[in-house]
Parts: structure tokens; sequence; C-alpha cells
């Protein structure tokens, strides 16, 4: 039971920190990792990268421009008891655009983010049940750490943080019959406005995948994932209401597919994802993919 809870931590510890010059990499949709219950501590690094052209929708030409969003990012939970988790999201932040007039880079440590996290069900430690179940229900609050300025809108949407605190609401659940398993994520944002009267839209993400344990031996596993990504962010308003710089936000479904490696307490995760339909700034940003990489070290309670 040990090595199969280690394994459903780390096969459901994937996000994706979604930025682009409509939503704004420090105001994206949160994504707590999809990570249900086990009897581990755990410490993580990940890094997050997300391409994306653009053009100006407010003059009349064909410039374009393009855009990657990209965070390293220290996260870490600690297990209270059976119900309760607390987890940390510590991300750096480095951004950078190209287009016309050279290339325009940012830097610099992102909002902080803590969750609270209550399980509701999770009977993987029963030998009788068929059907393993894990998930969690978790609120938190988004701190306004990164550099947060009154810029235009698209330097704006550049910064590493927003300058105001966000609210989060999630739901982890993830079922497994024998080798097979399914695993969602949904999760809403609830932005509020920082002192230079700018909110940025509330977010909504889901994440539905499907997965496959490979156990090589005893200490190794090998868990392919195979699923979709919805994201929508609603639109941002600026002094109280929306406007024409405003206009931002929209829908992207992307395909995904992820890869874990577990190795006894050490865990390796690489994640892809490629647009199906989208529609972003209507039309005038198209975001290309996204990466992920990540690794986590597993603590054993005791």
């Amino acid at each position: 039971m040990i090595k199969f809870h280690l394994w459903i931590s780390f096969v459901l510890l994937s996000s994706l920190a979604y930025c682009c010059d409509i939503c704004g990499c420090a105001a994206s949709s949160f994504s707590l990792g999809m990570l249900p219950n086990s009897k581990y501590h755990v410490l993580g690094l990940r890094t997050n990268s997300r391409l994306f052209e653009s053009q100006d929708a407010h003059i009349k030409s064909r410039n374009s421009s393009k855009e990657q969003f990209s965070n390293l990012e220290f996260n870490g939970r600690y297990r209270l008891n059976k119900r309760i988790q607390l987890m940390a999201f510590v991300p750096y932040v480095y951004n950078s655009k190209q287009d016309s007039s050279g290339t325009t880079k940012i830097r610099g440590l992102g909002d902080i983010s803590l969750i609270s996290n209550f399980v509701f069900v999770d009977n993987t430690d029963s030998l009788s049940k068929k059907f393993k179940q894990a998930g969690t229900f978790g609120l938190g609050v988004k701190f306004p750490t990164g550099l947060s300025q009154k810029l235009n809108f698209f330097e704006t949407n550049m910064l590493p943080g927003t300058g105001a605190f966000d609210y989060i609401a999630n739901v982890n659940y993830s079922i497994q019959f024998r080798a097979f398993g399914f695993q969602n994520e949904s999760s809403f944002t609830l932005k509020t406005e920082n002192k230079f009267l700018y909110r940025f839209g509330n977010a909504f993400s889901s994440t539905n995948l499907f997965f496959y344990r490979i156990s090589v031996n005893e200490n190794f596993k090998i868990i392919p994932q195979l699923g979709i990504n919805f994201n929508h962010n609603w639109q941002d308003i600026k002094n109280g209401q929306l406007s024409e710089d405003t206009f931002n936000g929209g829908n992207v479904l992307n395909g995904q597919f992820s890869m874990f490696f577990l190795y006894k307490s050490w865990g390796l995760s690489t994640q892809l994802l490629m647009p199906i339909t989208q529609n972003l700034n209507q039309g005038y940003v198209v975001q290309k993919a996204a990466f992920r990489l990540s690794i986590n070290y597993f603590i054993s309670k005791k």
C-alpha cells in the first residue's frame, strides 16, 4: 500500500500556469496540481512554459509578436492528519515578448499561494475495494507578493504579480480499477481589484485524464496519461468597467499528454499541451503549445 500511495500522489501531481498576453501570467487560472490524499509530505520543483503569437487588435496592421510566459516554482505539501493538508506555491516568473521593436524581458518573484485541502474520500488502503478513490476539496489565497505597477494593458499582463488578493476553490478526484484510472481537477479563481483600479478576470480550469500504470519492478513505475484540458478566462475590468483595451480572456481546449516516472521516493513528470480549439481575444491571440517539467520528493509522515 505504501507504493500505491506514492504512485497516486505523484501521478496526480500535474498542473500548469496559464498565462498569455490576453489573460496574464500572474492573473491566470490556478491549478493545485491534482494532488489527492497520500500518507506523505511532498517537496517539489517545477517549470512551466507557454508559447503564444498575437496581433495588436487596436491598430490596423499585420504586426505580430511572440510571447513566452514561464515560471520556476517551488511547492510543498504538509499533511497535518489524514483529512487536512496544507500546500504552498512560490513562483519565480520569467516572461518575454518579441516584436518588431525588439525583445522585452521581465523577471521576478511571483504571487505566493497557500491552500488548505480537506480529504473527502480515500479508500486506497482498502484491500476489499475493487475501485480505489481519492479526492480533496480545497480553499486558498494568492497573496500580492509579485511586482505590480500601473502600466499599459499589455505591459501589465507581463508583470510577475497582480497587486491583488485572489481566492481559490478547487476539487480533485481520482478513481482506479486495477492498472487503469481516471482523474479530474477543476478550479475556480475569484480575482479582486488592485490599488491601480485594475481587476483581472476570474478564471476556471478543468482537466480530465485517463491513465495506465506500468510496474517495471518493485521500485520503478511508469504512468502515461492522455486527456483534455479546458480553460476559460473572463474579461478584465479597468476603473470599475469593461473597456476596449481590456477585452481579453476567452477559451482554450487542449489535448494533454503526460508521462510520469516514479523511482522509490523520487518522481519526475513531463507534460505537453496542444490546442484543439481556441478563441482568445477574438482570435487576435493564438496559443501554440505548453510544456511542463517537474521533480518531486516524497517524505514519510512517520
